[in-house]
């Protein structure tokens, strides 16, 4: 699975906070008014996908738009642009933390995912044996692929179950 960058979530949280099936520039201006909370998500975007100069054409009589906007471009061609919103720096808004806070935490799911699930193994594996149910019987009463199964809990493998798959693992067990 490939890693999720910056601007490609800010690409997609934009089309999302807008409502919009586009990427238009314009149109994401004329909808500023009515959704404050596209401000920072759209600056931010124009700014690491080089669209920034025609966002400020855009934005021309909006001075403080326009000042936010040249700060972001400045500490981006200064490469400190990510580093000044994970550290929540103070010339920033917080609502530009709040945006990087929320690609991380999209970003770091996979791996959060992955450590939640081997815990959910180590207790797995824990009841299987005090409990003596078998691999097969839990495959089939829970609707789980065995090979799949087999490599979550003999290989330590969390790509085969899903976290919602491994966490009725460990109910079924706890109940059984």
């Amino acid at each position: 699975m490939r890693q999720l960058t910056f601007s490609g979530f800010l690409e997609s949280y934009v089309e999302y906070l807008s409502g919009e099936g586009t990427r238009a520039l314009p149109r994401f201006v004329a909808l500023l008014p009515a959704e404050p909370r596209l401000v920072e998500p759209l600056l931010l975007w124009a700014t690491v996908t080089d669209r920034s100069e025609r966002l400020a054409r855009l934005l021309a009589e909006d001075q403080s738009l326009l000042a936010e906007l040249r700060l972001l471009v400045s500490l981006a061609e200064e490469g400190c642009l990510e580093e000044a919103l994970a550290s929540g720096d103070p010339r920033l808004r917080p609502e530009y933390a709040k945006a990087w806070r929320s690609y991380a935490v999209r970003r770091d799911a996979p791996a959060r995912d992955a450590r939640l699930k081997l815990r959910a193994r180590e207790r797995v594996l824990a009841l299987e044996e005090e409990k003596g149910v078998s691999r097969y019987r839990m495959a089939k009463d829970l609707g789980l692929n065995p090979g799949n199964l087999h490599a979550f809990l003999s290989q330590g493998d969390p790509g085969k179950l899903g976290l919602e798959k491994a966490y009725r693992l460990v109910e079924y067990l706890e109940a059984a």
